[in-house]
């Protein structure tokens, strides 16, 4: 009888896994291109506005246009803006991070992370999603 239970465990555990392998390696929801046009413009003290691409959020301040990707850095889900609230909340495993990205609670340890943007002449924005740059980094 105990090792039937034992085969059940097992069993149990080996479909668990499949599920978890396939969403861990998924690019379903992942920058297809590093590099990103945003050609809305962005009036000053707006508040985060999400460009056409997934996890791309753009914001203009006193001090210039920053970006940030909305994925949590525990374990990779998109995270949610809530402006009423101020901050962004992940779904998966509830980590909090104010409005600039900083971590509030975990279990992420790590600020949302910045990106680069550069402005053009036109005055649309390119934000290279694969170049990280500091929280103070404006444009």
């Amino acid at each position: 009888m105990l090792r039937l239970a034992w085969v059940g465990i097992i069993a149990s555990a080996a479909l668990a896994i499949e599920p978890l392998a396939k969403y861990f390696t998924s690019k379903e929801d992942r920058q297809k291109f590093p590099l990103v046009v945003y050609k809305k413009p962005l009036a000053e003290n707006s508040g985060w506005q999400n460009t056409a691409a997934t996890r791309v959020w753009v914001k203009r301040d006193t001090l210039g246009v920053m970006a940030m990707v909305a994925t949590c850095t525990h374990l990779g889900c998109e995270v949610n803006y809530h402006s009423d609230k101020k901050q962004w909340i992940c779904p998966c495993h509830a980590s909090i991070y104010d409005e600039e990205g900083r971590i509030i609670s975990g279990p992420a340890s790590q600020a949302l992370h910045r990106v680069s943007v550069e402005r053009q002449p036109d005055g649309s924005l390119i934000i290279n999603t694969s170049k990280q740059v500091g929280m103070d980094m404006r444009v």
